[in-house]
């Protein structure tokens, strides 16, 4: 049995649809399977349609970013409902910072001498969300960079060139508003905090009053010999564990959708508890 409770479609920067995305989980015998778009629910409706023709398990999920000085911080929310209109209301304020980052995103590039449009980028994009992997593919398939890590790491990571910030929730806020919205908040790769796990501690702690209901133990990004420090955190502050691949298909080739690691699935053992409080039969 596979699972994964964190993936990605074309309603933010995936390259599957909500529907090619059941059927890749199923052509490879993924079970259970949540789609968390960046800031959108725009793609939970085909994905739960689509899903109830089929023999799989489909969670409606979204991931927000939230505001971090260092690194990255998401939460995830799993079970989240697409029309509690408070949450509506943010993900539309997010996305339309987030466009108006792109405009000047672009403009830096061209002026760094990279000659694209954000025509061609939205045109790439295809869906509500459009964000800096589609800026980042479409640098690829111009040859101005030879990898999407590539155009990350030279131009668009936080402190390149070519990088803006937008508009994020506080990380207590974006807590509080998944679990008004019916969701279990889940912090999202912890690894990504770049923080030592006394730290990632203190911030459990402290958004554990707000909401938080798990964390993120299993992901492609977690180092082997932070699982027990995760497991021990969750513990300690009664949080489920969580884990899932962040799968994008194509602009992040090495995440395997069902496993955190190439070859190793995401294990249903230390996971059964979320499944459980999720209604999925393992």
């Amino acid at each position: 049995m596979l699972i994964d409770l964190h993936t990605h479609s074309t309603a933010s920067d995936g390259s599957f649809s909500p529907e090619e995305l059941i059927d890749y989980a199923l052509e490879i015998g993924v079970d259970i399977i949540a789609l968390c778009d960046h800031d959108t629910t725009a793609g939970l409706n085909s994905f739960l349609q689509y899903s109830n023709t089929k023999t799989l398990k489909a969670i409606p999920g979204v991931e927000l970013s939230a505001t971090w000085k260092k690194g990255n911080c998401h939460i995830v929310g799993l079970g989240v409902s697409d029309n509690y209109a408070p949450l509506e209301s943010v993900l539309q304020q997010i996305r339309d910072s987030r466009d108006n980052r792109n405009e000047l995103i672009i403009r830096k590039l061209n002026e760094l001498g990279i000659a694209i449009s954000l025509d061609t980028v939205e045109a790439l994009a295809g869906g509500d969300v459009v964000a800096r992997p589609h800026i980042a593919r479409i640098m690829l398939q111009r040859g101005y960079v030879s990898s999407v890590q590539e155009a990350f790491d030279k131009y668009l990571a936080k402190g390149a060139p070519a990088y803006i910030d937008r508009y994020r929730l506080d990380p207590e806020k974006a807590v509080a508003l998944l679990k008004e919205a019916g969701a279990l908040p889940v912090l999202a790769h912890p690894s990504q905090l770049q923080l030592p796990n006394e730290r990632i501690d203190s911030l459990v702690e402290k958004l554990k009053p707000y909401g938080l209901a798990g964390i993120e133990v299993y992901t492609p990004y977690t180092d082997d010999n932070d699982i027990a420090p995760y497991c021990a955190i969750a513990d300690r502050y009664g949080l489920f564990i969580s884990g899932g691949s962040d799968f994008h298909g194509e602009s992040k080739p090495d995440h395997y959708l069902g496993y955190y690691r190439k070859e190793t699935p995401i294990p249903i053992k230390g996971t059964k508890s979320i499944l459980k409080i999720l209604n999925c039969p393992v």
